[in-house]
């Protein structure tokens, strides 16, 4: 094990370790053969932080894949909270329902099938929110970032997953790595945040909204 490893390790064995549930979904994400792009463990226990950081009752997640992150969202949330949940694949969706009434979250997740886009348009009048997660189709991002901003409340969070894109954004080396290497200069100079690439896993872009 190199020294990296040894270090995530620690750091899942004290403060991320993976219960029965969030075990199960990962099995059944494998089990369905759904793409390995989950978050690992540290990264999902540092988004859940930073919902509680942040004292969400209202969150947006674009991209729910098998419900894995939105798992650790959903118990961030207080009794009354809502998690809106977007996936575009019927698959998904199904697999990801599974996962919260497995976790108990059935009353806090409202999930939406379809074009993230359109669900976002219907999610407009709901806000404004305390935090959005946008894990989904890398192009789509910069959409994704234009409507967090205008519904999200001031000091509000927004984090974004892949930053680092498995470190081509260092080296450019296509089309996709440039799209996000663009979108991180945007959150990093776009005045109504206070951002940071929080660099574990494949790096988080975070910003916190300041007017």
């Amino acid at each position: 094990m190199d020294d990296k490893s040894a270090r995530e390790a620690y750091v899942n064995d004290l403060f991320a370790q993976e219960d029965e549930v969030l075990a199960w979904i990962q099995a059944e994400t494998r089990r369905h053969d759904m793409p390995r792009i989950s978050l690992s463990p540290q990264e999902g226990r540092m988004l859940q932080w930073l919902a509680q950081l942040a004292g969400a009752r209202k969150i947006v997640e674009i991209g729910t894949l098998a419900g894995y992150s939105g798992t650790w969202l959903g118990r961030a949330l207080p009794p009354d909270g809502v998690l809106h949940t977007l996936e575009v694949s019927s698959l998904h969706a199904r697999v990801a329902r599974a996962s919260f009434a497995r976790a108990g979250l059935g009353d806090r997740v409202r999930l939406h099938e379809g074009p993230a886009l359109q669900s976002l348009q219907k999610l407009s009048a709901q806000g404004p929110f305390d935090l959005v997660f946008i894990d989904a189709d890398k192009e789509g991002y910069p959409d994704y970032l234009a409507w967090s901003l205008d519904n999200l409340r001031v000091g509000g969070v927004i984090a974004t997953h892949n930053a680092f894109r498995g470190g081509r954004v260092l080296a450019l080396g296509s089309e996709g790595d440039e799209g996000m290497h663009r979108f991180n200069r945007s959150m990093a100079e776009e005045p109504r945040l206070s951002s940071t690439i929080i660099a574990i896993g494949d790096g988080m872009a975070v910003g916190i909204k300041l007017r």
